[in-house]
C-alpha cells in the first residue's frame, strides 16, 4: 500500500510530469525494442517480384512496418516520389534489399504515404497511418503535448532564413544571369513551381517559363531537360490521358516533356508491349515528333525494366520499322548514360570503363552507344571536354567520330546559350574530331529548338572553316521537318 506521504509526492506537478515522462519513454523503447521481432507493433509487407503483399496497410502511429524480400531479384522499398524518396524523409534503405532479407522501418508520421520499389517504380503500395491520438488516452495526449512545444520552440528559436524565391538564381554573375550548378534543394524548389503551374493552368505556361528563364540561367539550362521531364509526369496526372497530354508538347530542352508523358504511361500501364506499338502511330513515318515518339518510348522502356539495357533493347526490336527499332534504341542508350547512380541504379555503367557496355553491343547499336558514352565520362571528370575528346581516341575504331559526335551534343546541351565555347572545345580535340564535334553540336541544337531555322542562323555565326559541318548537320536532320503534324 501507498503512503499518504507518498501520494502527496506523486500529486506534485513536476513529480507527475516526469513520471508520464519516464511511462511515455518506457512505452516508447518498449514498443521498438519488440516491433522488429515481428510482434503485435509491427506489420509485415512482402516484397516480390510481381509487387507489395499487401500492397495498401493501415497501421497506427509508432508501428513499425518490415518489407521482407521473399522474391528472387533485390527490391527497393521506399516513400514516393521516385527517385528523390522525400515525402517522407528516412523511409528510404538508401540501397536494395536482397532476396531473402528485409528492412524495417518506424512510421511516427500520421497520414496516407505513398511508397514504390526504386527498382521497379511501377510497383506501389501506400502505408495509412493513424494518429493515436484519435485512439484516446492520456499517454497520446501527452505526446501531442511535448510534440506540439517542441514544434512551437523549434519555430521560435530556429532562427532559420527564408527560402529563395522560385525565381531566384542559384548563383549570379555580375550580369545576374545564373551560373554553376543548382543544388539538390534548388532544384527542389523550380519542380514545385513548375508542376504547380501545371496543375494551376496547363503544361504550355511551365514549358514556357523554362524556355524563357533557360536563355539567361545558365545553371537551369543545365537541368532544363530532367525539370521538363517532371512537367510531362504532371501533365499525365492532370489529364490521365496520352493524347490530351501530347496536346501540349514542346521541344525545348530535347523534348523532356513528350519524355515524361511516356515514362508516366507506362507506369499504369498493363499492358505495355501493346502500348508501345500504337503510341507513335498518329505522328507520320519519319517526321520530327515521330521522331521524338520513338526516342521518348526508348527512355519509358528503360523507366518501365529499371534500367534493363538488354531488355529494353529487345522490346524496341518489337516494332515494324527499321525507323523505330533505330530511335528506341537512340532513347535506350540516351538513358543508360544519364543515369544517375543513386537516383536511377544502372547495371551497364561501369566508372572504370566509362565506355562500358558499347565494345559488347551488336555491331547496328555501337553508334548510338558511343554517341552517349561521352555524358557519363562527363559526369565523372568534372566536365573536362579537352579531357573528353582525348578519350574519345580510345573508342573502337570507326566509332571515334561518334564519341566526338557525343562530345559536341554533350557540351552543346550544358552551353546553351555560349555556342561560341562549344566550337572552341570541339576545334580544339584532333583535327579528325573538329567536323563530327560540330555536327553533335548542331544537331542537339536543332532538337533544342526544334526547328532547323535557329540552327542555320547558328552555323553563320561560326568560324568559316566550321560552317560546312554545321550546314551537313542541318541537312542531315532536314528530312524530319519535311512533314509534321
Amino acid at each position: 500500500m501507498v503512503s499518504s506521504d507518498a501520494l502527496k509526492t506523486l500529486r506534485r506537478p513536476g513529480v507527475l510530469l516526469c513520471l508520464l515522462v519516464c511511462l511515455l519513454a518506457s512505452a516508447f523503447f518498449a514498443n521498438g525494442a519488440f516491433a522488429h521481432e515481428g510482434g503485435e507493433n509491427s506489420v509485415v509487407v512482402h516484397v516480390t517480384d510481381e509487387g507489395f503483399e499487401p500492397k495498401s496497410v493501415e497501421v497506427e502511429a509508432g508501428t513499425t512496418v518490415v518489407f521482407e524480400n521473399v522474391g528472387g531479384e533485390a527490391h527497393w522499398p521506399a516513400s514516393d516520389d521516385h527517385p528523390m524518396h522525400d515525402d517522407y524523409p528516412g523511409f528510404d534503405p538508401e540501397k536494395p534489399v536482397p532476396p531473402g532479407e528485409e528492412w524495417s522501418f518506424t512510421f511516427d508520421r500520421p497520414g496516407k504515404w505513398g511508397f514504390h520499389d526504386h527498382m521497379n517504380p511501377y510497383m506501389k503500395g501506400e502505408v495509412h497511418v493513424l494518429d493515436r491520438s484519435e485512439q484516446g488516452g492520456i499517454l497520446s495526449s501527452i505526446g501531442a503535448f511535448f510534440a506540439n512545444a517542441y514544434e512551437t520552440a523549434i519555430s521560435i528559436f530556429g532562427g532559420e532564413e527564408e527560402p529563395a524565391s522560385a525565381d531566384e538564381a542559384e548563383t549570379t554573375d555580375s550580369s545576374g544571369g545564373s551560373t554553376g550548378e543548382l543544388s539538390k534543394e534548388r532544384f527542389k524548389e523550380i519542380e514545385a513551381n513548375l508542376t504547380a503551374l501545371v496543375r494551376e493552368q496547363n503544361p504550355r505556361v511551365a514549358l514556357e517559363k523554362v524556355r524563357r528563364e533557360i536563355k539567361t540561367n545558365d545553371a537551369l539550362a543545365r537541368s532544363c531537360h530532367p525539370l521538363v521531364h517532371d512537367i510531362g509526369h504532371a501533365a499525365y496526372e492532370k489529364y490521365h490521358d496520352f493524347g490530351e497530354a501530347m496536346k501540349y508538347q514542346d521541344e525545348v530542352c530535347n523534348s523532356g516533356y513528350l519524355h515524361g508523358i511516356i515514362e508516366s504511361r507506362f507506369s499504369e500501364s498493363d499492358d505495355v508491349f501493346a502500348d508501345m506499338k500504337t503510341m507513335c502511330d498518329r505522328y507520320p513515318q519519319g517526321s520530327y515528333m515521330s521522331w521524338q515518339c520513338y526516342h521518348g518510348i526508348g527512355h519509358g522502356l528503360m523507366f518501365y525494366t529499371s534500367n534493363d539495357l538488354p531488355r529494353s533493347l529487345e522490346m524496341c526490336d518489337a516494332f515494324d520499322t527499321d525507323f523505330g527499332r533505330s530511335n528506341c534504341a537512340n532513347g535506350v542508350f540516351m538513358e543508360n548514360f544519364n543515369s544517375d547512380q543513386k537516383l536511377h541504379l544502372s547495371r551497364f555503367l561501369k566508372e572504370s570503363d566509362p565506355f562500358y557496355p558499347c565494345p559488347n553491343q551488336a555491331e547496328r547499336y555501337k553508334a548510338d552507344c558511343y554517341l552517349y558514352a561521352p555524358t557519363y565520362y562527363l559526369s565523372l571528370h568534372g566536365d573536362d571536354y579537352d579531357a573528353a575528346l582525348e578519350w574519345c581516341k580510345g573508342a573502337e575504331a570507326g566509332f571515334r567520330p561518334s564519341c566526338a559526335y557525343g562530345v559536341g551534343t554533350q557540351v552543346m546541351k550544358e552551353n546553351l546559350n555560349d555556342p561560341g565555347l562549344v566550337e572552341s572545345v570541339c576545334t580544339g580535340g584532333q583535327p579528325e574530331q573538329t567536323a563530327p564535334c560540330i555536327e553533335g553540336m548542331v544537331g542537339l541544337y536543332i532538337n533544342h529548338h526544334g526547328s532547323l531555322e535557329p540552327a542555320k542562323e547558328l552555323c553563320s555565326r561560326l568560324e568559316t572553316s566550321n560552317r560546312p559541318a554545321c550546314y551537313d548537320a542541318v541537312k542531315a536532320h532536314a528530312s524530319l521537318f519535311d512533314q509534321r503534324s
